[in-house]
């Protein structure tokens, strides 16, 4: 499934066949693209094409999750969240809410009509103000989020004992298991920042739930700033950068060419007449080699160049850091990560 996506006037192509994962620093740009990237999906712009087609947003359940999600709001068995869309409507046509609600503010005006009799007692005879008291119980929502605690582990979950880390993978299994009931429309899961507050042991299980969800209906939409590139399973993920514009990492093809090119040039013409008459002769399976060789040596690298606006290419650590690098074990190498830099990094 191929999503060709407009925005800031320009086009931009993600690969779905499996799942996409963007990495690239937090800035105003990645979340204005990924606002128009959901809005487009629910049919709110008309910025979207599937394979080509214009998108029909009743094909597609939308998830979306970002770092900020509240846990104690999505959790709480009430009407508007994720929970409620699991079991809220089942036990509501079971209930009687119509005599819920009045047999419990019966209760309510009971204790209403008590605490202000005090008020009228102790302050309202000796204040210019008139103080009162009165429970509000328009419907039932109101009755369940009132008294509907959550715990972890025996610990209310305000209390400071409860990691995010914890909440937010209590949140991942929430949100995941709404989705697999869902069997009736292709399932769409954006995910802002998927792995914040995680651990390294965190992010790889996290990693592998989504492989093993992923399928035909459901894909996966990740973003990401952390270098964790070495994670990333790339027969099950797409991967880009985003700047001020989308890159594939297939862009690392043209850089290896360019770098086995110039291991061949000697000065005698012009490098891009050089180009058009010798390109021909690099293979595709030399480039394929180098590449599996990248990945399997260097993907901390490429991390870093993927999250990088700038990064330095030398030999040996610098005196004086300024600004993020990598360190190459021989001139070749670092040769070779200079043009991928220039592919990635303006």
């Amino acid at each position: 499934m191929e999503i060709t996506f407009n925005y800031n006037f320009q086009d931009f192509i993600i690969n779905l066949d499996n799942n996409a994962i963007i990495f690239g620093q937090d800035s105003l740009y990645k979340i204005n693209f990924i606002n128009n990237l959901i809005d487009g999906f629910n049919g709110r712009m008309n910025n979207i094409l599937i394979n080509g087609n214009k998108i029909n947003s009743n094909d597609f359940n939308i998830v979306y999750i970002d770092e900020e999600n509240d846990f104690s709001k999505e959790f709480k068995f009430t009407k508007n969240n994720t929970l409620k869309q699991l079991i809220y409507n089942d036990i509501i046509n079971k209930i009687n809410t119509d005599k819920l609600i009045n047999y419990t503010n019966e209760i309510f005006d009971i204790i209403d009509n008590k605490v202000n009799t005090l008020l009228d007692k102790k302050i309202n005879k000796f204040s210019d103000n008139n103080l009162s008291f009165e429970i509000e119980i328009p419907d039932i929502n109101s009755i369940i989020d009132k008294f509907t605690n959550i715990y972890i582990d025996d610990m209310l979950i305000n209390s400071n004992d409860v990691t995010k880390s914890t909440k937010r993978k209590l949140l991942y299994k929430l949100y995941f298991l709404d989705i697999k009931n869902n069997l009736d429309k292709k399932n769409i899961i954006i995910i802002n920042n998927f792995d914040a507050y995680l651990n390294s042991n965190e992010k790889i299980n996290l990693l592998n739930d989504i492989n093993k969800m992923s399928n035909d209906n459901c894909h996966f939409i990740l973003t990401t700033s952390s270098n964790i590139f070495e994670y990333i399973n790339l027969e099950k993920f797409s991967v880009y950068k985003l700047t001020n514009k989308l890159l594939s990492l297939n862009k690392i093809d043209e850089a290896i060419k360019l770098y086995l090119l110039k291991n061949e040039y000697h000065n005698d013409v012009d490098f891009n007449i050089f180009c058009l008459e010798n390109e021909n002769l690099i293979l595709q399976d030399e480039i394929i080699n180098i590449k599996k060789n990248i990945f399997n040596i260097y993907p901390h690298f490429i991390s870093k160049i993927l999250n990088s606006t700038y990064i330095k290419v030398v030999l040996s650590k610098p005196s004086n850091i300024t600004c993020e690098y990598i360190i190459c074990d021989s001139k070749n190498i670092q040769k070779l990560f200079l043009e991928i830099c220039k592919q990635f990094i303006d």
